[in-house]
């Protein structure tokens, strides 16, 4: 009788801890959305006059391209968290980088802060509403290295494609049209014809393209081979209508002949074995 009372009083203990779990959670989840509201961007815009550290890094937030929700990310440190870490941790001292899907030039920078003295760093961004803030955030942050900015949407093929521009500038998207969206026209680029064009050798590569990233891993993986160390974030997709995963992914960067040395959700850092 002893032991039949003791599995209901085990479950009992199993599923309070589960409960425990779930509620601290959403409590997490709950605080998030009130500290990185538009309100509490507002608030902190003024508080520090948008004067913002991210990181380790000042960045001056005042301009249109920032809206009251990222800066708040920001102040918090969450803004593109994973992707920085794993910047400050794998890409010191890096001599080139090409970083796909620029955006605000957060990122941008820190990679610039960190990579070795001659170096050069290649900012690609599809926005151009984004690319003067874009490199004077690079520039502030840069030591002593070479920056080329191209604005162009990576795809598989050469020529125009279109951007959706959202209106949260962090928000646009090549190619993939939603409500209340703007289309403008922009030069397509493969990453092969990026490389081609700036003439880089060996290389590193930063990336997050909201999806775009299978032109290259699944239509033309072989132009990872100059590639040493990958940090991106990845996106379930759709390529010819077929819907791919971040798994479908992952397993085309290990066919490129990659191995995960880090990963946080989506984001990801790779390397050659």
């Amino acid at each position: 009788m002893r032991m039949l009372r003791t599995r209901p009083r085990l479950q009992a203990s199993n599923d309070t801890r589960q409960d425990n779990v779930v509620s601290a959670s959403a409590l997490k989840l709950h605080v998030a959305k009130i500290i990185t509201s538009d309100r509490a961007g507002k608030v902190i815009g003024a508080l520090t006059r948008n004067q913002i550290r991210h990181h380790g890094l000042q960045f001056d937030c005042g301009g249109a391209d920032f809206t009251p929700r990222v800066r708040a990310q920001m102040f918090w440190g969450v803004y593109e968290s994973a992707e920085t870490r794993m910047i400050h941790t794998f890409l010191r001292d890096s001599t080139t980088v090409v970083e796909l899907g620029s955006s605000l030039g957060v990122t941008t920078a820190h990679i610039a802060a960190v990579m070795a003295r001659g170096g050069r760093l290649i900012c690609v961004e599809a926005n151009p509403r984004l690319l003067p803030g874009l490199r004077e955030r690079t520039l502030c942050h840069a030591n002593s290295i070479d920056i080329d900015v191209i604005q162009a949407g990576v795809t598989d093929h050469n020529g125009v494609t279109d951007l959706a521009l959202a209106s949260e500038t962090v928000g646009s998207q090549v190619g993939n049209l939603r409500s209340r969206e703007a289309l403008v026209q922009i030069p397509a680029l493969t990453l092969r014809e990026i490389l081609n064009k700036t003439r880089v050798g060996a290389f590193d590569l930063v990336s997050d393209i909201e999806g775009s990233e299978a032109a290259f891993l699944l239509h033309d993986p072989d132009v990872l081979s100059r590639c040493r160390r990958a940090i991106l974030e990845l996106h379930n997709t759709a390529v010819n209508g077929n819907n791919v995963s971040i798994c479908d992914l992952l397993d085309a960067a290990y066919t490129a002949g990659f191995r995960i040395i880090s990963r946080r959700g989506p984001v990801v850092a790779l390397a050659r074995p």
